[in-house]
């Protein structure tokens, strides 16, 4: 098959510009094809597929998954060989490609070359997925846009619009099109372009041709899933699987009944009904609205914005949403009889209540470099509201993400003085940190306790001064425990050993034990408590009788070899109870004079049943311990024989040597020693062997004179910041090196030569709870903006705790005035608005009626007090609404008809009502009774109740035009008797008759039609109010020919299809006078009557616009907002005529006050004076120019300065309305209606201007400059800049009206630094690499849309 002839011209401009990144298409003849089909394809071109083909390089077709080889001859283009390919033959990887689509996920290539020729191993092209951003709504599927670039070309001599084949399991990666509105399927290309989506359910992405595994994190063969709650990687914490069943019974009596709620958000829902009822489904939006949702037939619905997949078979439903739901759906079931159903459900329904990251907190400086954190606050995300911290912390899955920290403001700060000075912190302020406070004493010293600190966040200045800051700051890392366990080991306890043997071998004696106090580690310690120490002895019988006297029985024996205690220096032994053994003396520590002696003092205890002593803690021992040194003298030394001092001296003093240096370092000090010495053998002796008057002076001299080394020395502590609470306390800790004691001569060195840690610079303080006190926070907003109002705030009373936490308490703890919670604000005066005045009485004394208020102009005063200004002072405002319903107590019965009563026989009756209905707005549904008429609008479905007395509901028939009425699917009779009709047409038009038994009553329907006129089906004339009908008929038609003279029309802007029901209903709605009693009653958009009132209605509307040219009396009897006058001013305007002898006036135009907008009408009706865009759909202008005057103005009507000329399309009445048939551009223009009569004139002018959809004039020209200060250029091509330098974007706009201009940045906000202009044009002040990114222009205006983007580059500093 050979594509059909085509010109190259159109051909070569096939739709390119749908692909938004540039593309080298490959466009070749297919040389085959071209001999075959030379007489069809001599002039034809060819798109053989769509590729990403790097410019310059020749393409080689693929197999499989063999990619690509593409050789370069520019020597020019060999880069660095990489690390990575070393032997491999490979040149290194080139830069990455612009990026196949500018939104929903592209592609983009690198290339390497093989330096070897064609004997590399591996692949010389590699793929990264790029703009993974979501594409606009109206930019329409990728795929899609493939196919239709196709348009243009013939195939098989004819051109198709191709729609695209997705889902193909064989050739996911081939562009298969098919031909709209035709079974036709062609392959228009082997492979679609890269990036293109292998399904439309899926990520994976099309890459040569071949498809490519994608995850959800949008990257290549990544196995990244979602989980259930659509989270991507996600671990299913922010959702909960609901699942489960419910079990119904449907009756008469409840026909629908609730299975379960789906709430919003939710995913993966599944819904199976097993039984006879048919699942429903009601959607609950956020605002509100309700609405019920069946299914027909099996199939996608889409409710709501939400895709539904419903499945039938025979005895099951079943309805699948993938979600996230976009409103809440309520499953129902529903059925008409008796039964039974079972609904299994299951989905995933998100936590209501979960942790968001906020944006990053202000920088922490403006330069220098500094840091700025970021928070998490729980949000409400049905609502997308902020909510208390406590509601996310109620789900334990719940976790609050940790702060995040990231450099901020790294640009040096601006020097002032001609140099920056270095401090210690030159380069970035330190970050926040927490300190510490010393830990407390443990409570207890053993058996687990606690110990507390204080902690607090603190952060340094350039200066190294710590101040005390906000913990936020320091929550980038775990605050530190402010509370820990301490002392976790066992206590000491008393351990009794075996009891020994009784002391006697008959009769009754004691028994000793020992009882040690042993600790945790199993050794003997003290600690335990001496009140709980078991007894150490016992009474012990022995069983065998003794000779001996008992009259010293028991008696605490002792073991023969243990003594009493005596002072004689005798060995000691230990005994059953701890007591102290002391050992023997020493030798005296002289041999002669005056020496020492000592000895060993110990606390023992005798093991009876071992026999053994062992030594115990002195603390043991309860008796008083002995001495263990005293004095000795065994001789005077040298022969002397008495204690006098000899004659000659035997001792002198002597300098023996010098004590230790007083300091190591720094030059210290030493003392000569001087020792009383025995001169004859030269040993030291006691002083007092000398003569203390010949004791040489004391000497001194320098030793270590070196300096020290570097040392930490400690300052101060400054006082705690804060006297309770959590505080901090600071010191100075330089470090020092001591080179000189005396004088004191101290140098401080850098920090680095102190070996040692440095010691703490802060530390927690006050350790103590605060007082309470009163805490303020800040006001709120004004509940007014103007005209007085209230502002308030809380007051707490807390209590700082000496951990840092704050504790709150109620009011009467804190000592003090609590300050105000409320004040008052906005004490100036409001503008004037429009409000409404009090309501009226009902109009009906039972049942429903209506209520009417009168527009009051006022103003709030700063006296928070209303003042009533004048009309002038309103003007231009919008009114409230001044009619409402109103309900007053039911209706008993019904005038000329009562019902019967229950001592009347009990024969069927009906209760009907004989009233006359006039819908005169659109509505859904309407409710009537039967017994009267109706005139409705097509499309409403009604419900007409029968109801009865003494009869059967269920035995009521129902008959049409005299025959038995059949049931549809339209038209039903409900278990109650009542009759229903969905969505009326011209065939429901007719008599019903409701029958029950011997009584029958009627209702006749009749439809509304086109020009407001009464349907007929062939009904005889004279059928009940068959004249009344007619007269509405001819009256509808009057107005509609002279309602361009009066004021009945609604605003000119707006369709008069229904404005005669309109200003009916307006009519209606306002008759309240005494002397009219219309007891109006209002059934959603349905007008009731009595008979008598609405022949009535039908010859007052007669008389109104049957004057073909009436001025004054339209008005006279309906005011221009549609409500009565008095009967006294219709009399004095209808005499008014030309023929009357009243007063004579000129000519004035009536003018109204109207927007200029643009209308879709059909039939556009405006007054003259105000403007109107028009639009292809437009087929028919009504400009009317009705005029005052008297005698009756004549009308002129001038276009562009010149008289209209009449034609086939243009033509006036006598009224003055001027008529244009389908208006072109040649009917735009200024239209002029003059009006005058002898006594002058009047003007008045319109302009019809035709709409013209938004247009962007974009331009294609890169722009790059990397030296200037600013940059200019119109939207459409890319930008490159210098860092910091100011960038202006231009967005030239057409289109009628003047399309209003917006901005945005790769799909979302604009930067800060970003600033749209008045004229449409986007400036950028001072750009960074934050600025890089693609710019979009919005034209907008009521007939679409258009945009235009430009991608800026911006260059590294």
């Amino acid at each position: 098959m050979c594509p059909g002839r085509r010109n190259p011209r159109s051909a070569v401009v096939m739709k390119v510009a749908l692909l938004s990144w540039e593309l080298s298409l490959a466009i070749f003849l297919i040389s085959s094809r071209a001999q075959m089909c030379a007489g069809q394809l001599e002039n034809a071109y060819f798109l053989p597929e769509f590729a990403l083909s790097p410019q310059g390089s020749i393409l080689e077709d693929t197999i499989g998954e063999e990619l690509v080889t593409y050789r370069y001859d520019d020597q020019a283009s060999r880069m660095t060989r990489s690390d990575e390919d070393g032997d491999g033959g490979w040149d290194a990887w080139g830069g990455w490609s612009e990026c196949s689509r500018t939104c929903g996920g592209g592609a983009s290539y690198s290339l390497r070359r093989c330096l070897n020729g064609e004997s590399c191993d591996g692949r010389n092209i590699r793929y990264q997925t790029c703009s993974n951003t979501d594409c606009p709504a109206e930019s329409g599927d990728f795929r899609a846009q493939q196919c239709s670039a196709h348009n243009d070309l013939k195939y098989q001599g004819h051109t198709y619009e191709w729609v695209p084949v997705t889902d193909d399991p064989h050739a996911p990666c081939a562009l298969r099109c098919q031909a709209q509105g035709t079974a036709l399927v062609v392959e228009l290309a082997p492979k679609v372009l890269d990036g293109t989506r292998c399904t439309a359910s899926s990520l994976d992405m099309c890459l040569s041709g071949v498809c490519q595994e994608v995850g959800c994190d949008r990257q290549l063969w990544s196995d990244a899933k979602e989980d259930g709650c659509g989270v991507c990687g996600g671990d299913g914490s922010t959702c909960r699987l609901v699942s489960g069943q419910a079990s119904l019974h449907i009756t008469a009596d409840e026909p629908l009944k609730t299975a379960v709620e789906v709430p919003l958000g939710s995913r993966g829902v599944g819904i199976t009904a097993k039984g006879a009822g048919l699942v429903i489904i009601e959607s609950h939006s956020l605002s509100g609205h309700r609405e019920l949702h069946s299914f027909s037939s099996p199939g996608w619905y889409t409710i709501e914005n939400t895709a539904v997949d419903f499945q039938r078979d025979a005895d099951k439903q079943t309805i699948m949403a993938h979600g996230p739901l976009m409103v809440d759906f309520i499953v129902k079931v529903k059925s008409t009889a008796p039964s039974d159903t079972l609904v299994q459900f299951m989905f995933y329904q998100p936590i209501r209540y979960q942790w968001r990251e906020t944006g990053f907190f202000p920088c922490s400086v403006t330069c220098g470099g500094g840091y700025q954190l970021n928070s998490a606050e729980c949000t409400d995300i049905r609502h997308n509201r902020t909510v208390p911290e406590q509601r996310c912390r109620s789900h334990p899955e719940n976790r609050k993400p940790k702060a995040k920290l990231r450099e901020c403001n790294m640009d040096a700060c601006p020097e002032s003085d001609g140099f920056k000075e270095v401090m210690p912190y030159d380069h970035f302020q330190p970050l926040p940190r927490w300190e510490h406070s010393p830990w407390t004493v443990c409570s207890v010293s053993c058996g687990g306790g606690t110990q507390e600190r204080g902690v607090a966040c603190v952060e340094e200045d350039v200066h190294g001064q710590a101040t005390q800051v906000e913990e936020w700051k320091c929550m980038y890392s775990p605050r530190l425990p402010v509370q820990q366990h301490c002392n976790i080991f066992d206590c000491p306890q008393w351990t009794a050993l075996d009891w020994s043997q009784c002391t006697v071998t008959c009769g009754r004696g004691l028994r000793y034990r020992v009882v040690l106090c042993i600790d945790h580690r199993g050794q003997h310690a003290g600690g335990c408590s001496a009140g709980l120490k078991p007894p150490v002895k016992e009474d012990c019988l022995v069983p065998v009788a003794c000779y001996k006297p008992q009259e010293q029985l028991p008696v605490e024996a002792k073991l023969p070899w243990v003594k009493e205690a005596q002072d004689l220096e005798e060995p000691r032994s230990a005994w059953e109870e701890p007591m102290f053994i002391p050992g023997p003396w020493q030798p005296c520590s002289t041999t002669c004079g005056p020496g020492l002696q000592q000895r060993a003092v110990k606390c023992r205890i005798l093991l009876a049943f071992s026999q053994a002593e062992v030594d115990l803690p002195h603390e043991e021992c309860q008796d008083e311990r002995p001495v263990s040194e005293r004095a000795c003298h065994l001789r005077l030394c040298s022969g002397v024989l008495g204690p006098r001092r000899p004659l000659l001296p035997l001792y002198e003093w002597q300098y023996v040597g010098f004590t230790s240096c007083s300091s190591s370092c720094a030059t210290g000090m030493q003392e000569a020693i001087v020792r009383c010495v025995d001169r004859g053998q030269g040993e030291p002796a006691d002083d007092s062997f000398c003569d203390a008057s010949t004791r040489p002076p004391e000497m001194t001299r320098a030793c270590n004179p070196g300096p020290c080394p570097p040392g930490w020395e400690p300052k101060p502590w400054t006082p705690c910041t804060s006297t309770c609470g959590a505080g901090i306390r600071s010191r100075v800790v330089p470090c020092n090196r001591l080179v000189s004691l005396t004088p004191a001569v101290t140098v401080t060195v850098a920090d680095e030569e102190c070996v040692e840690p440095k010691p703490p610079v802060l530390q927690s303080c006050s350790q103590r709870d605060c007082p309470p006190s009163w805490h303020v926070e800040e006001w709120q907003e004004c509940s007014h903006t103007c005209g007085g109002g209230t502002r308030s705030r809380k007051v707490h009373c807390k209590q700082l705790l000496r951990d840092g936490g704050v504790r709150k308490l109620a009011d009467t703890s804190c000592a003090g005035t609590k300050a105000a919670v409320q004040e008052s604000c906005a004490r100036t005066d409001c503008p004037a608005q429009l409000a409404g005045g009090e309501w009226s009485p009902c109009s009906v004394s039972c049942g429903i009626g209506v209520q009417t208020r009168e527009p009051i102009c006022r103003r709030r005063t700063a006296a928070e007090q209303h003042v009533t200004l004048g009309p002038a002072a309103c003007s231009g405002l919008h009114a409230p609404p001044l009619v409402r319903t109103c309900r007053v107590s039911a209706c008993v019965e019904q005038q000329g008809e009562q019902r019967p009563k229950l001592s009347q026989k009990r024969d069927p009756s009906i209760l009907g009502l004989h009233r006359i209905y006039i819908q005169t707005q659109q509505e859904k549904r309407v409710h009537f009774t039967v017994g009267g008429r109706a005139y409705l609008l097509p499309r409403t479905s009604v419900v007409i109740r029968c109801p009865v007395l003494h009869f059967q509901k269920a035995l009521i028939r129902w008959e049409k035009d005299g025959r038995a009425l059949p049931s549809s699917l339209r038209v039903a009779v409900t278990k109650s008797g009542s009759l229903k009709i969905h969505s009326l047409e011209a065939g429901d038009i007719g008599v019903y008759r409701c029958v029950a038994g011997p009584v029958a009553e009627t209702f006749v329907l009749k439809l509304i039609g086109n020009r407001n006129r009464l349907l007929e089906m062939g009904m005889e004339a004279d059928r009940p109010g068959g004249h009344l009908e007619e007269k509405w008929n001819q009256t509808n038609m009057m107005w509609q020919v002279g309602n361009r003279k009066n004021k009945f029309y609604l605003d000119d802007g707006q369709s008069q299809e229904r404005a005669f029901l309109q200003v009916l209903s307006r009519y209606l709605s306002s008759l309240t006078a005494p002397g009219r009693p219309v007891q109006d009653k209002i059934l959603q958009g349905a007008h009731s009557l009595e008979p008598k009132q609405f022949e009535e209605l039908v010859r007052s509307l007669g008389r109104l616009v049957g004057k073909g040219d009436v001025t004054e009396g339209p008005r006279a009897e309906l005011g221009e907002d549609g409500t009565t006058t008095k009967a006294s001013d219709k009399n004095s305007t209808e005499g008014a005529g030309e023929g009357s002898t009243g007063r004579r006036e000129k000519p004035v135009i009536i003018r109204q006050k109207q927007q200029l907008q643009v209308t879709f009408e059909k039939t556009v009706n405006i007054s003259v004076g105000g403007s109107v865009f028009l639009t292809n759909a437009t087929q028919t202008v009504f400009l009317s120019c009705v005029a005052r005057g008297v005698p009756k103005a004549a009308v002129f009507w001038i276009k562009d300065g010149g008289p209209v000329q009449p034609s086939e399309r243009v033509s006036w009445d006598s009224a003055g309305v001027l008529h244009i048939s389908k208006p072109g551009v040649g009917d735009e223009g200024e239209y002029s209606c003059m009006v005058t009569n002898e006594l002058g004139s009047d003007t008045a002018t319109s302009r019809l201007l035709f709409a013209e959809p938004p247009t962007i004039r974009v331009t294609s020209r890169d722009m790059s400059d990397l030296e200037g200060a600013a940059l200019r250029a119109i939207v459409g091509g890319q930008l490159s800049a210098r860092h910091g330098a100011n960038v202006t974007l231009e967005c030239p706009v057409t289109g009628v009206p003047q399309p209003s201009v917006t901005w945005s940045k790769d799909g979302g906000d604009l930067p800060p630094n970003a600033v749209p202009l008045r004229r449409g044009s986007l400036f950028l002040h001072n750009v960074s690499m934050e600025n890089v990114g693609s710019y979009f222009c919005w034209a907008s205006s009521p007939l679409g849309r258009s945009v235009a983007s430009s991608l800026l580059l911006v260059s590294a500093r």
